[in-house]
């Protein structure tokens, strides 16, 4: 089965630092989709072709210098960009961090609330452009952090990184199970892993480890609302992600609501 990774490119600054993140690991396998999407003009009617994502060739492409993906394909659309993100599946979706470009479509109270009514595929908002060597996951034992666990687990490049798993006793959460189920999902991978419990809030707890280790890649399960929520993320991860200048990878556990 070939992975799929989606490069959310609007061709802004973020972009072009979410693109250096991209070229900056191998990913030996993997097929790449550099998707653009551009509104049309005054909101006119577009055909149904044009309103779909399709290939283009644009003037220029964005081409890896062996990063090792097996195919790459330029899509392009007259759409809101924030469609054009939800409109296939992938196995991860990389966009920059500019609020000008893809991710202020994906903050918090954006009209993504009303857009977004498929499940979101993981999320990487690429910060920095260097390769990932250290890794922070936040394991909780919910459906959302497993679904985040296992995509990092199928990143081609992970494999001696170190990867620090961090569980949070809040009174809720079961660490030590917590810690052995990501640890589990990680064993075929060959990182170097490293495990921590805290105590406190999750939010200040989760924050306060980033600026003390500075990990190169966040991991993170996002807990959403289902439906058109699924990209609003949860008050801890949304407390992260506008908290850190560190890279960050959040999923959502598809069949689930809460």
């Amino acid at each position: 089965m070939t992975h799929v990774l989606a490069f959310g490119d609007d061709r802004s600054a973020g972009a072009g630092r979410c693109w250096e993140w991209i070229v900056s690991q191998r990913w030996d396998g993997w097929r790449l989709e550099v998707v653009t999407a551009d509104p049309p003009a005054d909101f006119h009617p577009v055909e149904p072709d044009e309103a779909r994502l399709h290939p283009w060739d644009p003037e220029n492409p964005r081409q890896p210098i062996d990063g090792g993906f097996v195919a790459v394909e330029h899509l392009r659309a007259e759409i809101d960009p924030r469609l054009a993100l939800i409109a296939r599946t992938w196995d991860l979706v990389a966009v920059g961090p500019h609020a000008e470009g893809w991710l202020k479509a994906l903050r918090l109270g954006s009209t993504a609330d009303w857009l977004l009514r498929e499940p979101a595929s993981p999320l990487v908002i690429a910060r920095q452009p260097e390769p990932v060597e250290q890794v922070l996951l936040a394991a909780d034992g919910s459906s959302h952090a497993a679904r985040a666990t296992n995509t990092l687990a199928i990143l081609p490049w992970l494999e001696g990184k170190v990867v620090r798993i961090m569980a949070i006793d809040d009174g809720r959460t079961d660490t030590e199970k917590a810690v052995s189920d990501a640890a589990e999902s990680l064993s075929a991978t060959r990182v170097k892993v490293e495990t921590v419990t805290r105590r406190g809030r999750p939010t200040n707890v989760i924050i306060e480890e980033i600026e003390k280790t500075r990990p190169d890649l966040v991991v993170m399960g996002a807990r959403g609302r289902g439906g058109i929520k699924r990209l609003v993320l949860g008050s801890t991860t949304a407390a992260v992600a506008g908290s850190t200048d560190r890279s960050l990878l959040v999923a959502h556990a598809e069949a689930e609501t809460v």
